[in-house]
């Protein structure tokens, strides 16, 4: 999300100073594109009824940053601009348009973000809590310092709705300290939370394949920061060997890991007291997720226990039919299902090549369709090397997920989704990017 709620002022502490540098007809050009780009700033804004903070606005995006490179087209004014933007910003400095939840501490020009986690990975000494090899199911609390400079989609790059990156040495996302805890005490650990976030939510993520733990905690955080979720981050964190030639290792893993998610699901739903529990899984995690659910029949829990809320399949390296086949099982059990898939996924590739089978986070003509579940081909955008990571990298992806896990919007209230007829029904497609 960009917030360029003081770029305005900026522009008008800043704009008295470009006679200093600039003469003449210089001055003059200046001037009118300024002007020309305020204008369509304010047409933007108009036109869409937003504030500046609207993480869905591509016309707002966009116009505020020609602003920008106006100034950024001249030097000094560039730097100008950027300097009286990041003091301004200084000022209200702030976790998404919702406050960050009370847990979340400031710390050293980052936010400590706390992080419950359930695992099977064995513990590793030192601080990265779990290594790659297999252990038994075990609960605890992490914490993710996400620098005040994060940019949206990165764990280590500057924040997105900075004017430029800024000077000096680099900051990154860093996993802090983790402990452990009996899944008794983790309960309890959580029921305090949920007392203390909005409705009693909490964000599971799962990771895929090639994941340490330390990266997979990062991840988790990053997401929840990004998303602007008010509720509880939970990692589920599997034995991922977190090496490219762990496919196989990792493979074997995931399956063996499915009883134990369900068990940490199970414990989730019935002893926090939680009220909704969503779930977004990446890629290989995916087969963990939908193995679980569908062996796993969440809406025979007793009474007062917590719901599955949205359920997002991000990318999901699992065989395209077994996921169709086991669709309705959790879909019955979910209050929506969301599919991201791309035909430019080359990870996807690779691993439908080594199975001879399509997988389900595939698009084109093979692209999944079914009832119960809203499909969203990527393709279109601009989703890196390797077109793989792109819900958690992607900021037109991570403002589709806030729309919907924030604001529980369909599709067809989402900004930038456009429907697409298919025999099956149909599906939303991301508009290509100018």
């Amino acid at each position: 999300m960009e917030d360029w709620g003081p770029l305005v002022s900026a522009v008008t502490h800043v704009w008295p100073k470009a006679g200093e540098f600039l003469r003449g007809t210089e001055l003059e050009r200046f001037e009118a594109r300024a002007l020309v780009a305020l204008r369509a700033l304010d047409a933007a804004r108009d036109t869409s009824g937003e504030g500046f903070e609207s993480a869905e606005n591509e016309a707002i995006h966009a116009a505020a940053r020609e602003v920008a490179a106006v100034f950024e087209a001249h030097e000094p004014l560039g730097d100008l601009l950027a300097a009286e933007f990041d003091a301004l910003l200084e000022r209200q400095e702030r976790f998404g348009p919702a406050p960050p939840p009370p847990d979340w501490v400031p710390w050293q020009r980052a936010l400590l973000v706390p992080v419950l986690y359930a695992t099977d990975r064995a513990t590793a000494p030192g601080q990265s809590g779990f290594s790659s090899e297999r252990g038994s199911l075990a609960y605890g609390e992490l914490r993710v310092s996400i620098p005040d400079d994060h940019r949206m989609g990165a764990a280590e790059k500057p924040r997105l709705w900075r004017l430029r990156f800024r000077d000096g040495p680099a900051r990154v996302a860093t996993l802090g300290t983790v402990t452990t805890s009996t899944a008794h005490e983790f309960a309890q650990l959580a029921r305090t939370r949920f007392a203390k976030v909005e409705d009693g939510q909490a964000l599971v993520f799962v990771h895929g394949y090639n994941v340490t733990f330390p990266d997979a905690a990062i991840r988790a955080a990053q997401i929840a920061y990004d998303l602007n979720f008010t509720g509880v981050p939970i990692l589920y964190s599997w034995p991922s060997k977190g090496a490219v030639r762990g496919y196989v290792a990792d493979e074997n893993s995931v399956s063996r890991s499915v009883p134990y998610f369900q068990e940490f699901l199970r414990h989730m739903l019935t002893e926090t007291g939680v009220s909704e529990v969503h779930i977004v899984a990446h890629s290989m995690g995916n087969r963990l997720l939908t193995e679980a659910l569908a062996d796993l029949d969440t809406t025979t829990l007793p009474e007062g226990s917590g719901r599955v809320g949205q359920v997002i399949f991000a990318a999901p390296d699992v065989d395209a039919e077994s996921f169709r086949q086991r669709l309705p099982r959790i879909v019955r059990q979910a209050k929506g299902c969301t599919l991201y898939a791309s035909s430019a996924d080359r990870a996807l590739a690779v691993s439908s090549s080594l199975a001879a089978a399509p997988r389900a986070g595939q698009s084109g003509a093979g692209i999944i369709v079914a009832p119960g579940l809203d499909t969203i081909d990527a393709t279109a955008l601009d989703t890196g090397l390797m077109s793989h990571s792109y819900v958690g990298d992607h900021r037109s992806v991570l403002a589709d997920v806030h729309g919907l896990l924030r604001r529980s919007l369909p599709p067809s209230q989402r900004f930038g989704l456009v429907s697409v007829p298919h025999t099956d029904g149909s599906y939303w497609s991301f508009q290509p990017q100018k």
